[in-house]
């Protein structure tokens, strides 16, 4: 058994068989950030997870879901928001399918970020074609640790979110577009962590994720094992930050 795998982005929740996925994690010692997108979610998995060691539930409040109950939804973010560190996946989306959103996409960003400690918590942010505005209000909070799960903007953006310290996450679809690629190129080997995003990504799991880290390792011309522990250690180095487990 591989020791030592990362997932810093799985929504184990909107699998059928959420219970075994997790408990499958935690069997195989895959760190898993386990993330929701809406508080919700988090209330309603929180008690089953938060025993788990290898389980990370972070409390979600994601950019598109506008739709529900949001008064509702917030008082229970506010609930929660101090049972965990690992907040997200949350940020911004610009793309066709919801810029007219866009005002109610960054208040509800903006609550979020209001309402977390952004000195401890690690944030796990979405930011397709809004990475400028959703660099912005990072700043403008001061938020000290994000992880940018699946990025897919400029390279000048990304450079700039390298000099904040943030971290970001790539998955197998990454590995095998050429724009995908062309950013996995850009990124300093200690910034980069790996991510399924699965169920979205199908046929990956948590803990059946060869194909990033064989693409890693052809691009560093690295072995396997020292791509896994090269992962772990940028992990750590999150975990580090955390000071101690709430768990």
């Amino acid at each position: 058994m591989i020791e030592n795998l990362v997932d810093t982005h799985c929504h184990i929740n909107f699998f059928k068989n959420a219970g075994d996925i997790a408990l499958e994690c935690e069997k195989r010692k895959v760190h898993t950030i386990y993330v929701t997108t809406l508080p919700s979610q988090f209330d309603e998995t929180f008690k089953y997870v938060k025993s788990l060691k290898y389980i990370y539930p972070s409390l979600g409040f994601h950019c598109l879901e506008s739709n529900y109950n949001l008064e509702k939804e917030k008082n229970i973010f506010l609930k929660h928001v101090k049972n965990t560190k690992f907040i997200g996946e949350i940020g911004l989306d610009f793309s066709k399918r919801a810029v007219k959103s866009k005002e109610e996409q960054i208040e509800l960003f903006e609550f979020v970020l209001q309402n977390i400690n952004t000195n401890e918590s690690i944030l796990n942010i979405h930011s397709a074609s809004a990475e400028d505005e959703v660099l912005d209000i990072l700043v403008k909070y001061n938020v000290q640790k994000a992880i940018f799960h699946w990025y897919s903007g400029k390279i000048g953006t990304l450079n700039k979110i390298l000099d904040c310290g943030y971290y970001f996450s790539i998955n197998e679809f990454m590995c095998k577009s050429k724009k995908g690629q062309n950013i996995i190129s850009k990124l300093p080997r200690n910034r980069i962590l790996v991510e399924t995003d699965a169920p979205f990504i199908k046929n990956v799991l948590p803990y059946k994720n060869e194909t990033a880290y064989a693409y890693l390792s052809k691009h560093w011309d690295m072995s396997i094992l020292n791509v896994h522990k090269l992962v772990y250690k940028n992990f750590t180095s999150l975990q580090a930050y955390i000071q101690q487990s709430l768990f």
